[in-house]
């Protein structure tokens, strides 16, 4: 018996390295892409990409709570998961975030459609308030929610998404190693700008964060009903020192953590899901984060395996 469960461990190791060089293998095209024209996607047979330009691409940023608006083009990946409120005037409130990690999967968080789905996705949205010729909308054609999530619990919080589109985007890679460089990250989205002004920001923001140990958050989150067995090894604790006051709120859920893993293509790497936090933005702040090297194994075969969406 001794024999077979190592059998059975070894034959795990070899399943997940061959998934990971999956992924890793998805995320050098989408970088050659970007090497061989710089300031063009193309994911498409004949693509007749537009060009876009762009910034230079670090993981700090000055100072979503406490930071600053995200450029134009800068995160191409990010997804607004909207929710239609008047067929008649086509009508969308957008509650949730999430990011294109294939030509037609999108990774978001599994309470963002659990209860209600989504009925429309924008991508290339920078200021909700003015249109541009880049943002577009399409339809779910179907969704996907981690087996073991539950509504009641804050684990396993981790859905995907798929849609149809002709458009040309760059989507992020997947961050799929428990090692990474540095314990910096970037957080994108649209949600509430605080806790006491319940109004969601019109333009993309992004905002600088630090890891912190599990034990940090297990005693921030100490008490909560949602977390009956602390923090897990599927969850990063994420957030802001004392004072700082950055952080991710409400409406940036589903939305990615994410770092550059090459600067001179502005490529990023999803590392986090955001996932579930307490009052933003107040002094020290910390948030939950879904960890994707944990979930990576999921996630590969139900974009790219056996059992793809």
């Amino acid at each position: 018996m001794g024999y077979e469960r190592n059998d059975e461990k070894w034959l795990a190791v070899v399943v997940l390295l061959i998934e990971c060089c999956c992924i890793a293998q998805e995320c050098v095209q989408y970088q050659d892409i970007q090497l061989r024209t710089p300031t063009i996607i193309a994911l498409t047979l004949e693509p007749e990409p537009t060009k876009l330009p762009l910034g230079v691409c670090k993981n700090s940023v000055q100072l979503i709570v406490g930071g600053e608006r995200a450029s134009y083009g800068e995160f191409p990946h990010h997804a607004l998961l909207g929710w239609t409120i008047d067929e008649n005037t086509f009508d969308v409130e957008f509650k949730c975030g999430g990011t294109l990690i294939s030509n037609q999967h999108v990774l978001t968080a599994a309470h963002c459609i659990y209860y209600d789905p989504p009925t429309v996705v924008r991508f290339g949205e920078n200021d909700i308030l003015e249109y541009s010729d880049d943002e577009f909308d399409v339809a779910i054609v179907a969704y996907r929610i981690h087996p073991y999530y539950s509504a009641k619990r804050r684990y396993n919080d981790i859905g995907l998404y798929t849609v149809r589109f002709t458009h040309d985007i760059r989507p992020a890679c997947l961050w799929y190693s428990d090692t990474r460089i540095g314990n910096q990250f970037i957080a994108t989205g649209f949600g509430y700008k605080d806790s006491f002004i319940l109004t969601r920001s019109t333009v993309m923001m992004k905002v600088q964060l630090e890891q912190f140990s599990a034990d940090d958050c297990a005693l921030y989150f100490k008490g909560s009903p949602g977390l009956p067995r602390g923090i897990d090894d599927g969850q990063l604790c994420v957030g802001s020192g004392a004072g700082q006051g950055r952080d991710t709120c409400p409406g940036d859920s589903g939305g990615s953590l994410q770092i550059v893993t090459n600067p001179k293509t502005c490529i990023y790497s999803v590392v986090g899901i955001t996932s579930a936090g307490k009052a933003c933005g107040l002094g020290e702040s910390k948030a939950l984060y879904t960890k994707v090297s944990y979930y990576i194994v999921w996630i590969e075969d139900n974009v790219w395996g056996a059992n793809a969406l």
